[in-house]
């Protein structure tokens, strides 16, 4: 298969929205790595279903699984204190940060979530995905999204410690991919690259 390296663009707010939501469903142990495994995953439903992923966070292959990478460098620079872009600091304002563990947890300061930034269909994807994998642990997480194909591919095929992975990859294992969905992805994104992030 030829690959055009599909391209999203990263959107902050979403993917905000998307850990908070995640953070106030109550799940447990929800440390940084496990939330990535959720996003990539949530990333993942969305895509095989509508051609787009709900962050359009960069996914790269690294040692423990695929991980979005934007949203990856937000949380890690809450927890260390650093510097934060205004995304990062409004993400900050809406999750409390249990520090007691070794892996500190994740809740939302606000169990009300509304949702301003993500469509149903997000929401749709990240509620399937917290409902099917959101009590596993983040040694069953890890397992499970190290047999991803996608991650495999770009894995097997490093230049670089993060390789990322290629959307492309994603509907090649997925019986839930609905049909004509990577033709409209891949449609979508030419028409991007020609006439700009506006399409």
């Amino acid at each position: 298969m030829m690959h055009m390296a599909v391209r999203f663009t990263f959107d902050p707010e979403k993917a905000t929205e998307a850990i908070v939501y995640l953070s106030s469903l109550g799940l447990p142990a929800l440390s940084k790595y496990k939330l990535c495994k959720l996003l990539v995953l949530a990333d993942k439903h969305h895509l095989v279903r509508f051609g787009r992923t709900i962050t359009g966070d960069r996914i790269c292959a690294m040692e423990y699984g695929p991980v979005p990478s934007a949203s990856l460098d937000m949380m890690s620079r809450i927890l260390g204190g650093e510097e934060l872009s205004q995304q990062g600091q409004a993400l900050a304002e809406r999750v409390a940060i249990d520090r007691r563990y070794t892996h500190p947890r994740f809740a939302a300061v606000d169990k009300d979530f509304q949702a301003h930034a993500l469509s149903q269909s997000d929401l749709e994807s990240l509620q399937a995905v917290a409902n099917e994998h959101g009590k596993k642990g983040f040694d069953e997480l890890k397992a499970l999204t190290h047999e991803m194909i996608a991650y495999k591919r770009a894995w097997e095929n490093k230049s670089n410690n993060a390789p990322p992975i290629a959307f492309e990859d994603f509907f090649e294992e997925d019986d839930e991919a609905l049909a004509g969905v990577f033709e409209e992805m891949v449609e979508t994104d030419a028409m991007r690259k020609a006439f700009g992030p506006a399409f």
